[in-house]
Order: C-alpha cells, then sequence, then structure tokens
C-alpha cells in the first residue's frame, strides 16, 4: 500500500471506528485479525463525460486497489451523455490502476459494471448536453447508435448481456442492465432469469444482485413502477441476496439507504454529484414559473460535488459496510454490519429496528431562535417578503447530527397552520463541514394572517423523529392585501 493510501485508510478508520462505537455495531473492535472472504469496492452514476471528468474515478479506484479489493462495482450511469468515448474513459482509468485487471501484487480485480440510463439516454438530455456539444461532442457516438452490445464488448473486453451472472471468491454477482423505466422491450428479463437459473444459487451465502434503479419499497429513494417492482419481487423469494442500486444520487449519511425486508438493499450514492429529493424548501426547484417557494435551492448537479461509496467486506458471521467519503477518503458515517447468514438474521436495518437505534438529534444548550423580515423575490420571479428563521446547528448530541430542519407555524391552539421542512446546504457532507448556524426563509403566503402564533424548530433525523425544539415568542400576522399577494417583478 503506498504510503498515502495508508495514510488516509487509517485516518479514515479512525474516524469511522468512533461513530460505529456509538450505535454499538458488533465485530468492529475484534481482538483477532480475520480472515476476509471477499473484500468488494461499491460506487454508482460515475458520469464521465471527458478524460479531465475521470480524474476521482482514478482517485477512488487507487483507494480501492490499496483496499485490496477482490472487486469493484458500478451500478450504472458510468458515460455522462452516453457517447462512446465516455465509456472508453472509464476502460482507460480502469486500466491504469488495475493494469490487465490486476491489483497490487498482481492479484486479480473483477469489474462488475452495469448500464443506466445516461448510458442510453444521456445524449439527448437537453440541458446537460449543452455541454457536450460545447466540447466538441456529438450523438452520432452515442452507445445506442453504435450498438451498445457492440460498444461494451469492444470496450470493456467482456460478454454484454441484459443479465449477467459473475463468480468472484465463491460469492455469485448478477447484474441486470437497463431496460428502461417501465414496460420496455425486455424490462421482465430478470424475472425470466430467476425463475430459470433461481435454483443454481447458494442459499447458505449472500449472493449480490446489482441494477441502476432501486428495487420498488426498498431504500430511500426508490419508487413504485412496473419494472421497479418486478425486480423486488424477483429478489423476495431469496432472503439472502443483497442488492446494490444507483440512480438516485442520494448521500450516504441517510440511514435509509439501508434496508432489509425479505432481502436486504443498499442504495450506492453517487460519484459525481449529490441529489436533493424533493419535500423541501431549498430542494429540487419547479420549472412552470408559478413555484411561491422563495428560498434559494441547494446548487445541484455538478457544483453539489460530493462523491461517496462503499467498502464492503465479508466475512464468516457478518458483512461490513464503510460508508466512505471519496474527496476527503475518510468514513462519511458509521459502519453498517449485517449478521450472516442473512437467511437467520433478525435484520437488524429493517427500517423498524434501525430507526430505533438512531440517536435523536438535539440543539446546544442555550440556542436561540432569531427571526425577521426581508423583500426578495420569488423563484417565480415576483417579489415577496419571507420570514428569515436563524438558529444553530444542532449539535448538542455527539453524532446525532439532524438530517434535516422543520420549521412549524402554531396557533394559539396548538394547531399546526403551516409546516415547511429544509435540509442543511451540508447535508450530504461530513459532520465537521457542518455550518455552526443555519439560516432559511419562509414565504409570508405560507404564514397565518393576521392571528396570533409561534415559530417552532424542530431538528430531525432521518427517520422523522424530532429532537426538543427551538420556541420563538408570540407573533401576529399582518393581514394578507397586495403586498402578501406578491408583485409581478420590475423590467
Amino acid at each position: 500500500m503506498s504510503s498515502i493510501g495508508s495514510s488516509l485508510e487509517r485516518r479514515g478508520f479512525l474516524k469511522g471506528a468512533g461513530a460505529c462505537a456509538v450505535l454499538g455495531a458488533p465485530g468492529i473492535f475484534s481482538k483477532k485479525k480475520e480472515k476476509a472472504e471477499l473484500t468488494l469496492g461499491v460506487i454508482s452514476d460515475t458520469h464521465i463525460g471527458t478524460l479531465a471528468s475521470a480524474v476521482t474515478l482514478e482517485r477512488t479506484l487507487a483507494f480501492f486497489r490499496d483496499r485490496k479489493v477482490d472487486a469493484v462495482m458500478i451500478c450504472g450511469d458510468l458515460a455522462d451523455w452516453g457517447l462512446l468515448s465516455g465509456l472508453k474513459y472509464v476502460a482507460e482509468t480502469w486500466e491504469k490502476v488495475f493494469p490487465h485487471g490486476k491489483g497490487s501484487g498482481g492479484r486479480p480485480v473483477q469489474k462488475l459494471f452495469c448500464t443506466g440510463n445516461h448510458d442510453y439516454e444521456g445524449w439527448w438530455y437537453g440541458d446537460m448536453t449543452a455541454e457536450m456539444h460545447a466540447l466538441g461532442y456529438d450523438e452520432d457516438e452515442a452507445l445506442v447508435k453504435l450498438g451498445m452490445k457492440k460498444c461494451w464488448e469492444e470496450v470493456f473486453q467482456e460478454e454484454f448481456d441484459a443479465i449477467r451472472k459473475r463468480t468472484v471468491n465463491g460469492f455469485d454477482f448478477i447484474s441486470a442492465e437497463w431496460t428502461g423505466y417501465d414496460n420496455a422491450p425486455g424490462y421482465d428479463k430478470t424475472a425470466d432469469w430467476f425463475k430459470a437459473h433461481g435454483g443454481e444459487i447458494d442459499p447458505s451465502k449472500p449472493f449480490f444482485f446489482y441494477l441502476h434503479q432501486p428495487p420498488a419499497g426498498t431504500t430511500s429513494g426508490s419508487w413504485e413502477t412496473k419494472l421497479a417492482r418486478m425486480q423486488t419481487d424477483s429478489l423476495s423469494p431469496y432472503p439472502n441476496a443483497v442488492a446494490f442500486s444507483g440512480h438516485t444520487h442520494w448521500t450516504l449519511n441517510d440511514e435509509r439507504s439501508i434496508w432489509q425486508g425479505a432481502f436486504t438493499a443498499v442504495s450506492v450514492p453517487s460519484l459525481s454529484c449529490t441529489g436533493v429529493m424533493g419535500g423541501y424548501e431549498n430542494g429540487s426547484d419547479v420549472r412552470n414559473g408559478k413555484t411561491t417557494r422563495a428560498m434559494p435551492m441547494i446548487p445541484a448537479r455538478f457544483r453539489m460535488e460530493e462523491p461517496q461509496g462503499l467498502v464492503v467486506t465479508v466475512y464468516g458471521d457478518r458483512m461490513e459496510m464503510e460508508r466512505y467519503d471519496f474527496k476527503k477518503f475518510v468514513h462519511t458515517a458509521p459502519t453498517w454490519n449485517v449478521p450472516l447468514p442473512l437467511a437467520d438474521s433478525a435484520r437488524p436495518y429493517a427500517f423498524s429496528a434501525h430507526s430505533a437505534r438512531i440517536p435523536v438529534p438535539e440543539f446546544p444548550s442555550r440556542a436561540r431562535l432569531s427571526l425577521f423580515t426581508r423583500n426578495t423575490e420569488t423563484r417565480g420571479g415576483k417579489w415577496q417578503i419571507v420570514m428569515v428563521a436563524g438558529f444553530p446547528s444542532a449539535t448538542g448530541v455527539p453524532e446525532a447530527r439532524a438530517f434535516d430542519y422543520e420549521l412549524r407555524a402554531v396557533l394559539a391552539d396548538g394547531s399546526v397552520a403551516t409546516c415547511k421542512r429544509f435540509l442543511s446546504p451540508a447535508f450530504h457532507k461530513l459532520q465537521e463541514d457542518e455550518p455552526d448556524r443555519l439560516t432559511f426563509w419562509l414565504n409570508v403566503l405560507d404564514l397565518p394572517q393576521d392571528v396570533e402564533y409561534h415559530i417552532e424548530v424542530y431538528p430531525r433525523n432521518c427517520f422523522g423523529v424530532c429532537g426538543r425544539p427551538l420556541v420563538s415568542a408570540p407573533r401576529r400576522g399582518k393581514p394578507g392585501g397586495v403586498h402578501a399577494r406578491g408583485w409581478p417583478k420590475k423590467a
């Protein structure tokens, strides 16, 4: 191991081990060094467009090499614009770090890659492809136009098929290629494969299934489509299945990124940029121009880079899933420890069990809430008055970081007139990056008018459990009228 890689790994382990101790994770402080049966690097959504955009991928693969992984998994969206050049840049970066598929000391390292929507469709994603044309790339080299199977096999020198099964250190890996969001030709290939080959899977050990879109009803960010439900139904008869998926670009700081039910599912974050889920006042924008939101949106796409991924190590009695920030190469959150065998597991990462162990965030003692109003514009370009709420970050309990904040306008009778949620601008980063003080905006249109109320601010963990609130003095909203309705933006 290189001295840099060794230093990074030691620093990351110390951070992660301390965090694991808080949640009581089993096995992390074993007295004797155990021999791992399998070590796996897991990333997703690399979105490579140019060779320069592969720098983070190269650094991450080098980290995996120094960890002596047996395989590297990428859960789709390898090429941002779905072009042959992007796929070649991925292959060139892999070959640079793992020449001829070999790691340190000539150890074989298996590449476990699958396709995502960008690999098929990225060349026509409108505003996302403006840069593609500006840099001289063209959709004539789109993988789907040239033939995905032909391009894949020429670039990666391996067979391409809708479902592929490979074996690493005696563990089965089954990949499902992107087939569209719903009802695309061949979308039911997974169900057909398991009907034909499911009996060949060893039930005494975990097997790994990886794809781009999350199976329905599992991790945070999964959603219900016919295709996603088919994946869930296909895996449900196999309690020893571990499904890795990408697509959501959601942060590993969310404890709902692991789920256990009929099988185990893990949502793998993006190596290129974090996504922002809907439902937050500072989250995803509304593009129709009619929105009344006034809180600026958290910068998205490539201004929001925070590469994350996993190192998964399988031992005889457990899997350890280390969550990594690949900008600083340190643990981004406590290690998930999944007991084995999965068929007999108590399912500690079922949401009901996992949520009971997650600490509840609290504001520091003597924290205070400040409120004032100011003029601004909505995202729709209309003049508007907002109430600005300022308060310290919820850091009153060590390692119990707030996932988001809920602001409520509560009437004198205790009823909630308004409830809005906000993400910290550092929600996807390390806890050390959390700002000391947060400032959120409430549109006065959304607050009670001409009645008495007060503002309550709650820190919440990712399962929605609230800590104690900060409470303002009673206030009285002014009646509506032209100021509350908002005026068009002046020319």
